[in-house]
């Protein structure tokens, strides 16, 4: 007997299958504090660097570390967690995720506060890597939408209420309690977890981690992402000679992947075109998620001149829709298949995206907030029936890789998102100026917009191939099904 099966066995048999939605409860709390964690940081980061010190080239990596981290450990903890344990190691990393928020809370100077921020995402690539795992051990088939919805409602709210919870934390508390608020929570999540999550020892099958592979993948995505980072203030000698050492060191990992006899990464997954179709979804949708959270309130502070505050309510009917949507789309996954949910969810975000990139100074505060809408509806519905697809699709021995595979596609995409639009924007905007623009221009929110428009037509283009790979597949998919009924 797998672990999944003697996990789902313990879930039933104890408490005839109500703990399933505690042991839900119990990861969408610490799914929340890791995903909020990516965004919460940035509306803070120009009053940490004032009271740090410090200058704009280095305060970023507050925000940026932390995603780093986090995508350059999943593979390993999701690896980890197939062979010892899913469940010891999503504890393992809310314990980690807590102690790094006291770290960061503690923090008087930039260098210990990065350290600390880094901490903080190697416990949250611990926790994200096993929480699908988790969720599709514990629930049948027939409900797995419904609970994969919710955490997809709760990745979506933790990375968009960051900046509005943030710019209320700076507005009346200290910076620090952007990071204490955790501690507490963590604590909780911690002790409700060893009294819900199902404890159940793997089998020992003679699975090892493959420690080389893990020296090797580490820092070659580390210092990858790290360069490609970097490559935003511009091209160096020095980011190139980081970036081609992250490369070798990807290269060299590949080599030795195929020889050992467990490798990390578990290649024989991505056979599945169905899995790889879907994975590629999931990433075009975070990009383009990662693209309006960084955009919107450029546009709403700077070209429309809302306070802070006044553009974090706006910015609420995100997570608003996220939060009504999500768990209705994966609940009529459930009953009618994840396919369709997923297409019709891509377009409607891509229809949404497509109207943002139209706004100008004179756009209403209800044409705002319905397109707003419109684009967190199409990815909200899309999310939960497409984290069905990814996972539903894996053996039951892969899905703690599974699932750190589709975190790493959300933190990657993210993070792809918000670097590309960065110089998309900037570029389009020098375009309009004339000359080197990489800030805001006073007085000017023509030029911003001209940049800003770019941006969104080009996300929107992107999210509609995801939409046409998504829609073929399924009409191949049923062409063939016709075919054999024939």
């Amino acid at each position: 007997m797998n672990e999944s099966q003697r996990i789902h066995d313990a879930v039933e048999g104890n408490t005839h299958g109500k703990n399933k939605w505690a042991i839900l409860f119990t990861v969408l709390v610490m799914t929340f504090m890791a995903t909020l964690d990516s965004s919460i940081v940035n509306v803070a980061l120009p009053v940490m660097r004032k009271a740090l010190d410090a200058g704009l080239d280095q305060i970023q990596w507050v925000s940026s570390v932390y995603l780093l981290t986090t995508c350059a450990a999943l593979l390993v903890f999701g690896r980890l967690g197939d062979i010892y344990g899913k469940v010891r190691f999503f504890q393992v990393g809310v314990a980690v995720f807590a102690a790094g928020s006291l770290l960061c809370g503690m923090a008087s100077t930039l260098e210990f506060l990065v350290v600390a921020r880094a901490i903080q995402g190697i416990g949250g690539a611990a926790a994200m890597a096993n929480n699908m795992g988790i969720i599709t051990e514990s629930f049948p088939a027939r409900e797995r939408g419904r609970a994969l919805g919710l955490l997809a409602s709760f990745v979506a709210l933790g990375m968009m209420c960051g900046p509005v919870l943030g710019g209320f934390i700076v507005s009346s508390l200290p910076w620090e309690y952007i990071f204490l608020i955790n501690v507490p929570v963590g604590v909780v999540s911690l002790l409700v977890g060893f009294k819900t999550l199902p404890h159940v020892a793997p089998e020992r099958d003679g699975r090892r981690l493959d420690v080389a592979g893990s020296l090797l993948l580490v820092p070659g995505l580390f210092l990858t992402f790290v360069s490609i980072t970097l490559l935003e203030a511009g091209v160096t000698l020095q980011v190139l000679g980081m970036l081609g050492i992250g490369l070798a060191l990807l290269v060299a990992f590949a080599m030795v992947e195929r020889r050992v006899k467990d490798p990390l990464v578990m290649f024989s997954v991505f056979q599945d075109r169905g899995f790889v179709a879907n994975l590629v979804c999931l990433f075009i949708s975070f990009v383009a998620i990662g693209v309006y959270e960084l955009m919107t309130p450029f546009y709403l502070q700077d070209a429309r001149g809302f306070a802070p505050d006044v553009a974090g309510l706006i910015f609420c009917v995100i997570p608003l829709a996220n939060a009504i949507a999500g768990p209705i789309s994966g609940a009529v996954s459930d009953r009618i298949g994840c396919e369709r949910p997923a297409i019709l969810g891509l377009f409607v975000f891509a229809l949404g995206l497509l109207s943002l990139g139209f706004f100008d100074e004179r756009t209403t505060l209800p044409v705002i907030l319905a397109c707003l809408g419109a684009a967190s509806l199409g990815t909200s519905i899309f999310q939960s029936p497409n984290n069905s697809l990814v996972m539903g699709s894996l053996p039951a021995e892969a899905l703690g890789f599974g699932g750190s595979v589709a975190a790493l596609a959300r933190y990657l995409g993210m993070a792809v998102g918000i670097t590309g639009s960065t110089s998309l924007l900037y570029g389009q905007m020098s375009v309009a100026a004339g000359r080197r623009v990489t800030a805001y221009v006073a007085g000017r929110p023509d030029i911003f917009l001209y940049g800003y428009r770019w941006v969104y037509v080009v996300t929107a283009i992107l999210v509609f191939a995801g939409f046409s790979l998504a829609l073929a597949r399924y009409v191949r998919k049923r062409s063939r099904s016709r075919a054999r009924r024939g």
